[in-house]
């Protein structure tokens, strides 16, 4: 088999830049086992098992996503947040039986985009591979998953990640979450201004708190993509689009990507208590600093808090997003 050298300088399949999706062992993905309302938002389309635990995903980003629109004609780096969720969840379901009506804890994502000129503009990938790190049963059932991803685009590694979740039946959910409704009727507050935090005015997830220092978690309900298939607490997209936003905040950025994200989520956020973010620019001494950062990125910690307990924490790194096909015709002579 032919091998090509990634940007990493590590040596790629070519079977990893295409999956023929009329194979026999090629398996679908459809939106119910990413848990997607829409199909819009299914960003994988097949995968095959490539060895024990191994598989290669073929990968459909669209050129603008309802919620992780392009920044200045860029692909937003969250869509490979939302990638490592889905691929996680389709193998739980698809390769290790999990009934389509467990619920997924997500304790922790992470993500990075090689500081590579050739991905500067974070081209759509075409192929996921995707390791099972860490398979937990209880019994015949799923218990854990952990998942670690690259993707990649015509050969390049274009990004990587990984993931962990819980899944459980819902009978141990309700045992979790004793007299929650399945869903919570809340006062939705009046958000941010939407150019500090690179959103669109209906997807801001920030509002004024009046405590100094800190922001509101605004979460909408209502929203169709973050609460498209569930409402009793806030999901993990939900709060990492928070984070970002928050992050973006505190750059000063009008328009900015995310490159890097690791974030930890220890507790429910819950819908009808407040909770509240605070987001810092990170200095070399930082405690909360993981080694060198790369030139034209600013590393921001954020937190959430609700009823005084840290419920989530995040490491960003944001830069400035140039745009990706700038003016490159000289003006006219006046």
């Amino acid at each position: 088999m032919s091998l090509i050298v990634a940007a990493s300088g590590q040596p790629v399949h070519a079977a990893q830049r295409h999956l023929a999706v009329d194979s026999p062992d090629v398996t679908s993905v459809p939106r119910q086992i990413v848990h997607r309302a829409d199909d819009a938002d299914v960003l994988l389309t097949h995968f095959r098992q490539v060895d024990t635990d191994s598989y290669h995903f073929a990968v459909r980003w669209p050129q603008t996503h309802a919620l992780f629109r392009p920044v200045r004609g860029r692909q937003n780096p969250m869509l490979i947040a939302e990638t490592i969720r889905q691929a996680g969840t389709a193998l739980a379901h698809a390769a290790y039986h999990a009934p389509l009506d467990n619920q997924f804890l997500l304790w922790d994502l992470h993500y990075e985009v090689p500081d590579h000129p050739v991905v500067a503009a974070l081209g759509a990938p075409a192929t996921a591979a995707v390791h099972a790190r860490e398979i937990k049963m209880r019994g015949k059932r799923l218990a854990v998953i952990r998942v670690e991803v690259e993707l990649y685009c015509e050969g390049i590694l274009v990004g990587r990640g990984g993931a962990a979740a819980n899944c459980v039946s819902p009978a141990a959910y309700r045992r979790l979450r004793p007299g929650r409704a399945d869903s919570v009727q809340i006062e939705v507050p009046s958000p941010v201004p939407h150019g500090l935090t690179g959103a669109e005015p209906g997807d801001v997830m920030l509002a004024a708190s009046g405590r100094p220092g800190t922001l509101l978690l605004r979460a909408d309900p209502a929203h169709p993509v973050i609460f498209d298939s569930q409402s009793d607490h806030v999901p993990g997209r939900g709060i990492l689009e928070a984070m970002r936003q928050a992050a973006q905040l505190a750059t000063g950025f009008e328009h900015a990507l995310a490159p890097y994200v690791s974030a930890e989520f220890s507790k429910y956020v819950e819908l009808d208590r407040p909770c509240y973010l605070t987001a810092r620019q990170l200095g070399p001494q930082d405690a909360e600093s993981t080694g060198p950062v790369p030139h034209g990125q600013i590393p921001v910690a954020v937190t959430l808090t609700q009823d005084e307990e840290t419920v989530a924490r995040g490491l960003l790194r944001i830069q400035d997003a140039e745009p990706a096909f700038p003016h490159q015709h000289p003006a006219p002579p006046r």
